[in-house]
């Protein structure tokens, strides 16, 4: 008898995967200007990009199965069997692109998806996304 690991590796092909990297909503921060003063503005404030590897689909097209409904707006379905990733639909993604950190460890890159949904079955978890 397989393990769930063993499992999950049958159905999520490492092959198949690809490097993509998520950062986590924190919370908002007082924005901050070239000197190092207070603006009064405040900022959506994310956490370090984390990597991972996970199924993506092709971009979207018009034969493609609506698993998330026909009103919500996506581009591709990203689909894994960790069912605990802690992705939401605050979550940031580089799918596209490597995100690049500065010194103090900020991201320099601007991400290039978000998630508009997240949908948890038993044994594996989909994430539609969208192109910011």
């Amino acid at each position: 008898m397989k393990n769930r690991k063993g499992v999950a590796d049958i159905r999520s092909l490492e092959r198949n995967k690809q490097k993509i990297y998520y950062a986590l909503y924190l919370d908002d921060v007082e924005e901050m200007d070239e000197e190092g003063n207070y603006t009064g503005e405040k900022i959506t404030g994310y956490s370090n990009p984390i990597d991972f590897k996970i199924n993506s689909s092709a971009s979207r097209g018009e034969a493609s199965t609506e698993q998330f409904g026909i009103s919500l707006d996506y581009d591709k379905v990203l689909c894994s069997c960790d069912t605990i990733l802690p992705i939401d639909e605050t979550t940031v993604l580089w799918v596209d692109i490597k995100p690049v950190l500065d010194e103090n460890g900020a991201t320099k890159t601007k991400h290039d998806y978000i998630v508009k949904k997240v949908a948890k079955s038993l044994n594996s978890v989909q994430y539609a996304i969208k192109k910011v």
